[in-house]
């Protein structure tokens, strides 16, 4: 099990959350500090008077050494640990790495009355501030960060068990009965399919409908693992984009799988986003009435939204998935690895889904996307990989109290009624599905403002993040008339009025009949 170090400026409250967190893990708890005037029988500022920082900084890297070893650990260390990069090599190794974060003002009221020797200056604002912006390079180099300056030591430690408990490898396991499946997560895993397929007791022919890019990057080692596990494998190459998930496309499927003698043991397997994965979904869930289904979703959007919940179709001139069926996949598949060839733009689509599941959800996974966003934006592994398995997380809890969307799922489809009825009025492509639904989830929170349902506040918190994760907000010229059409289309629809899913705080959203009339005057507004 990883130790979990927690790094940082002082003040930062590392030795407090550290207690706290320790105590309720049944860890044991060590501040590097504490052990560091164990080991010299002074204070540390006795240590820095008598003997400098840099006799401070020897101790300290030996004290660092000896405690990274241990396991089960919380560990505390103090302000400068983690600028010798021989500690941080030391704590990285068997360590998950929390940064703590605060404002100036909150560390100088918490360190108020301390002879810190680095604090021993006549204006502390300008040291602290001298010393932070010179150590944030290395702070940044935390797995995960936390800002404490207005959360309380609990609220802190709360997020690190989160934080820790996701940093695991376990399967998410989505209970649906007869139906039921896991969502792997792991990285560098797209070559093992083929093996994990014969451990669910797969074999046979297999199908991997994919779309040329993703071919020519991951067809062949997913095909190779495929055979090496005994599949007699095809490949469907379709064309790549929203406007081809079509019946066409799936007839194509139909053909490939009758050509090549498909049988009802035989299974298709979704290697791509989005738009393969529901199409390829629908062909499998269709052809002889039903075939084994195995999702690999390559795309930020497919991984923690697209292929969870067996929601599959294509689209119709009128409107998007308006054909469809539930059929829930063997397996989700997921390598974060992957991610990595993702263009920008594609990737930040993605992101909108991920900001969602804080929004309806979870407003602790909403702050940790305020904290750690630019980690996530640099695809760092550690960061990416729990906003991942998080969003997974929140996604296959939803569907299993909801399968098939009688009540509860209907929160997954939050910003999805605009976002659907702008891309449809677009033709599919102006927007990628993700900045779409952007634009939609930052319509439905002024629209819960102009309501009276929510504070501004909370409007405007989704749209910083938002805006952070670099996806756009800003209602595009559309005619009202050709808006209001797409979306009276849209399957929330009932008893000719428009339903949207509506947050009256971060982490709860309910769905809410809106007179048109209303949508019209935010329209109007330009929101």
């Amino acid at each position: 099990m990883k130790n979990i170090v927690l790094i940082g400026f002082m003040g930062t409250g590392k030795s407090e959350v550290g207690k706290r967190l320790a105590g309720k893990l049944g860890w044991s708890f060590e501040d590097t500090d504490l052990r560091i005037v164990e080991r010299a029988g002074s204070t540390i500022p006795e240590i820095f008077k008598r003997s400098g920082e840099r006799y401070f900084r020897k101790l300290e890297r030996t004290v660092v050494s000896e405690l990274a070893q241990k396991k089960s650990c919380v560990i505390a260390t103090g302000g400068g640990a983690v600028l010798d990069p021989v500690n941080l090599k030391n704590l990285r190794r068997n360590g998950l790495l929390i940064g703590l974060e605060a404002s100036p003002d909150a560390i100088i009221m918490r360190t108020a009355g301390s002879d810190r020797p680095l604090l021993l200056h006549e204006n502390r604002h300008e040291r602290i501030e001298r010393l932070l912006s010179a150590r944030r390079p290395y702070y940044g180099l935390s797995d995960h960060r936390i800002d404490t300056t207005h959360r309380t030591i609990d609220q802190v430690v709360d997020m690190i068990k989160e934080v820790h408990r996701l940093s695991d490898s376990d399967p998410i396991r989505l209970d649906l009965g007869e139906r039921s499946y896991a969502i792997e997560i792991g990285r560098g895993t797209i070559g093992k399919l083929g093996e994990r397929l014969v451990g669910l007791g797969l074999k046979g022919k297999a199908a991997v409908v994919t779309n040329p890019r993703v071919k020519r990057l991951y067809g062949a080692v997913l095909t190779r693992g495929l055979g090496k596990a005994g599949f007699d494998v095809t490949t469907v190459i379709l064309p790549d984009g929203e406007r081809f998930k079509n019946l066409k496309s799936v007839s194509t499927v139909y053909d490939a799988l009758l050509r090549t003698s498909f049988e009802r043991g035989s299974t298709i397997i979704a290697l791509g986003g989005g738009v393969i994965g529901d199409l390829a979904g629908f062909a499998a869930a269709t052809f002889m009435r039903g075939i084994n289904f195995v999702q690999v979703p390559t795309t930020l959007a497919a991984q923690v939204d697209a292929s969870i919940g067996g929601k599959t179709g294509v689209d119709h001139p009128k409107g998007k998935n308006l054909i469809g069926a539930f059929y829930q996949p063997r397996l989700v598949f997921i390598d974060p690895d992957v991610l990595k060839t993702l263009d920008r733009r594609e990737f930040v689509s993605g992101l909108a889904e991920v900001i969602k599941y804080g929004v309806i959800a979870d407003e602790e996974f909403f702050s940790y996307l305020e904290d750690n966003m630019d980690k996530i934006l640099k695809k760092e592994p550690a960061a990416l990989t729990h906003a991942t398995r998080k969003s997974c997380g929140v996604k296959a809890a939803v569907v299993q109290k909801d399968e098939r969307e009688g009540g509860l799922r209907k929160i997954l489809n939050y910003g999805h009624t605009f976002g659907h009825a702008l891309e449809t009025i677009t033709n599919y492509r102006t927007y990628l599905h993700g900045e779409a639904v952007s634009i939609g989830m930052a319509f439905a929170a002024k629209l819960a403002v102009r309501l009276g349902l929510t504070e501004n506040s909370v409007a405007r918190r989704q749209i910083m993040l938002l805006q952070k994760a670099g996806l756009p907000v800003a209602l595009p010229k559309i005619k009202t008339a050709d808006i209001l059409k797409s979306m009276r289309l849209d399957k929330k629809v009932s008893g000719g009025r428009i339903h949207f899913v509506l947050a009256d705080r971060i982490g709860h959203v309910a769905v809410e009949p809106v007179e048109e009339k209303e949508i019209q005057g935010l329209l109007k507004a330009g929101f």
